[in-house]
């Protein structure tokens, strides 16, 4: 995140929060902090609020956050293998395999996130009675924030765990009982739907500034999750709805030109996107650069860099899905090496087609420098608006009009005068989601989405149907599968992550998914 306040005063609130939220926790679960450290020395004035909701960003940054959104939304899917893991993602991705010890599947870090977020707004509303310069309108977008990012760590976990634990209020008290048994994840969806609705009313549209506006909540950052939210709970007239709100609010810079949104063109996408980052075309990002730099091998530690080994690489089948002059092919990996370059590379080369690249270097970042986490861009709205269309669509014209949104991102990637897909071989409803598909695959490859896609329609279908499962493992192994996978993925709850064993053992009213559950009995 770009600096908001003063280097003195963000350090300060960090040192606090700590003290605040942190200080003698073994788990999240048994946080005892100070009441008079809570309401009489940190919350009386606007800028107390400013630097904890600060604090939910920051800590948003942590490599077990960021990492883990890879690992839960990327890692299992059909676009990774392993290269030289350690021994929890061997156990993962080689064999299938994975434990309540594993301790990849701890949640820990994001209801660190959460309860920041629950203090902020818990304790809000109390500064502003005490605070006669704490505008109300400061006041709510403190607020948005605070609740979009809850709500994100939220969706995180509910698209991961299934069932988890669903707390609303901060821990400042060791009164406070957080024993709580898991919500169902669709009554914690419509909790936050609920809230997200609340939070776009309180937003701020447009900060006139590129870095603030993609790097700090917005309304148009609101709409985005929110279609998320209701594409994952098939409701497809709502996404689509706030897809619309996106196109139709442009975010309008100071001496700006351009006044609506457009992809960026193929010969700068690769750059101003995952190099530069804030780029035309986002809605949301973590902001890694400038001060953040303690995270700047978070992803190099898992796809590589110049000098280190990866421990993810893409799959044999993930480097085909991309035609000969698909710019994404030649730039969001190294074929050549065999190594993901998206989110770790700096120049990469771009040619009319692929032959034209054998020669060309692959530019990574330096070591002191990282990448923006992107949560939502432009393309995340057009493809989350055709998938709701081809799903719900049942005329000639809504298969037309998703062909239309996947040919955005698909033409952009091409050279122009590239044939662009043809209207006429998706003109029903199962070739037009399958269109889809394939289209968010190749443009999101790395970015934390395809397990995601993959289980929305494992949850559409009701089970993992024997195409989907086939289509996976065939993507994703080669030669001699590990063992018993079929009939693991042929469970649904196998498609979820188990619950951290360490967590069970402290909150006596958490059980164990019900897969993992039998699989391990001895728990």
């Amino acid at each position: 995140m770009k600096k908001i306040i003063s280097s003195h005063r963000a350090a300060l609130c960090l040192q606090r929060i700590a003290l605040l939220l942190l200080t003698g926790c073994s788990n999240w679960l048994t946080l005892t902090p100070d009441d008079e450290i809570v309401s009489d020395e940190f919350w009386t004035c606007s800028e107390d609020v400013e630097m904890a909701v600060a604090g939910a960003y920051r800590y948003m940054l942590e490599t077990d956050v960021l990492q883990r959104m890879v690992y839960f939304g990327e890692m299992r899917s059909d676009n990774l293998q392993s290269s030289s893991p350690n021994t929890n993602e061997r156990a993962v991705l080689d064999e299938g395999n994975i434990l309540s010890e594993n301790a990849i599947s701890n949640w820990r870090c994001f209801y660190k996130v959460v309860n920041i977020c629950n203090t902020v707004i818990e304790h809000a509303p109390k500064v502003k009675d005490l605070d006669n310069n704490y505008r109300k309108d400061e006041f709510e977008h403190h607020l948005s924030e605070a609740m979009f990012i809850r709500a994100l760590c939220y969706f995180y976990l509910i698209r991961t765990y299934g069932d988890v634990p669903y707390i609303v209020e901060a821990s400042a008290s060791d009164a406070t009982d957080y024993n709580r048994p898991a919500s169902s994840q669709d009554s914690i969806a419509t909790v936050l739907i609920a809230d997200l609705k609340q939070a776009k009313q309180y937003a701020i549209q447009n900060y006139s500034d590129q870095n603030k506006n993609c790097g700090r909540v917005t309304k148009n950052a609101c709409r985005a999750l929110l279609a998320d939210l209701y594409l994952w709970q098939n409701d497809y007239r709502n996404c689509i709805a706030e897809c619309d709100e996106v196109m139709a609010n442009y975010n309008v810079l100071p001496g700006s030109m351009q006044r609506e949104w457009m992809l960026l063109p193929r010969k700068t996408f690769f750059s101003a996107v995952f190099y530069s980052g804030n780029s035309d075309e986002s809605i949301f990002e973590l902001n890694l650069n400038s001060e953040n730099t303690a995270n700047c091998s978070v992803f190099t530690s898992l796809y590589g860099n110049a000098t280190s080994n990866p421990h993810l690489k893409p799959t044999t089948n993930v480097m085909t899905i991309y035609d000969d002059a698909d710019a994404r092919g030649m730039q969001y990996f190294n074929a050549s090496t065999g190594r993901v370059f998206k989110y770790v590379g700096q120049i990469a080369p771009l040619a009319e087609t692929k032959t034209d690249i054998s020669n060309s270097t692959y530019t990574y970042r330096s070591s002191t420098s990282a990448s923006n986490w992107i949560i939502y861009r432009l393309a995340d709205i057009y493809l989350m608006k055709a998938e709701a269309l081809a799903l719900s669509g049942t005329s000639a014209e809504d298969f037309d009009n998703v062909v239309t949104l996947c040919n955005m991102t698909y033409t952009r990637s091409h050279p122009e005068g590239v044939d662009s897909l043809n209207h006429a071989l998706y003109a029903d409803q199962s070739s037009a989601a399958q269109l889809v598909e394939l289209e968010r695959r190749r443009e999101f490859a790395f970015e934390g989405k395809r397990w995601f896609d993959l289980l929305r329609k494992v949850r559409r279908n009701g089970t993992p149907t024997d195409e989907i499962i086939n289509d996976l493992v065939n993507n994703k192994y080669n030669g001699t599968l590990p063992d018993g996978i079929i009939g693991k993925l042929s469970n649904i709850g196998y498609w979820y992550w188990p619950i951290y064993v360490d967590e069970i053992k402290v909150n006596k009213l958490l059980h164990q998914n019900s897969y993992y559950a039998q699989q391990e009995s001895g728990y």
